[in-house]
């Protein structure tokens, strides 16, 4: 599979979600060899991307909403290694607090309001596609990650703006991750 292929396709629902919820989204730019492909599970790669520009979106979107300047894009960049593909997702929507770094891997902790508690339509159910607030999509991003070799980091500068570093292995000679 081609990862900026499925970063482009991950990156295009993740907007479509923005523009829903907020009206308008931050532009999305992608840098990398859309012909270099290696063996991965495209539906994993997908969710973890996914939910990495999902999060930028919002942080750049609830930045710079009530701005008079332009929301600067969100960059996704695709670096083929010898050992680990790894895409680094960039966004300029403030950082995290240093404080809040070493929640943000835990299941169940999020900065949003649950979308649960927030409204339900007629029949009783929430909208599926949400921005955030439900607090698995950076723990399960990172634990696919991590089974299959690889690792997700968050380098965050307070003030500025959030780096994800998505390292996915390429070897192909690490052993399944079990107890």
């Amino acid at each position: 599979m081609s990862p900026v292929e499925v970063a482009r396709s991950a990156s295009e629902d993740a907007r479509s979600i923005c523009l829903h919820e907020y009206g308008s989204a931050p532009d999305i730019n992608i840098y990398g060899d859309p012909n270099f492909t290696f063996p991965y599970v495209p539906t994993h790669l997908h969710l973890m991307v996914f939910e990495l520009v999902k999060n930028s979106l919002r942080a750049v979107q609830e930045r710079f909403m009530d701005s008079e300047k332009i929301a600067p894009p969100i960059r996704i960049i695709v670096a083929d290694g010898l050992e680990d593909v790894t895409i680094k997702v960039s966004d300029e929507g403030g950082g995290i607090p240093r404080s809040g770094l070493p929640k943000i891997f835990t299941y169940l902790y999020s900065t949003a309001q649950n979308p649960l508690d927030e409204q339900l339509d007629d029949l009783g159910t929430a909208n599926v596609a949400t921005m955030a607030g439900y607090g698995y999509g950076l723990p399960i991003s990172r634990l696919y990650a991590r089974y299959f070799g690889g690792d997700l980091q968050v380098i965050s500068m307070e003030g500025y703006g959030t780096d994800a570093y998505l390292h996915l292995s390429r070897l192909g000679d690490s052993q399944e991750p079990l107890p």
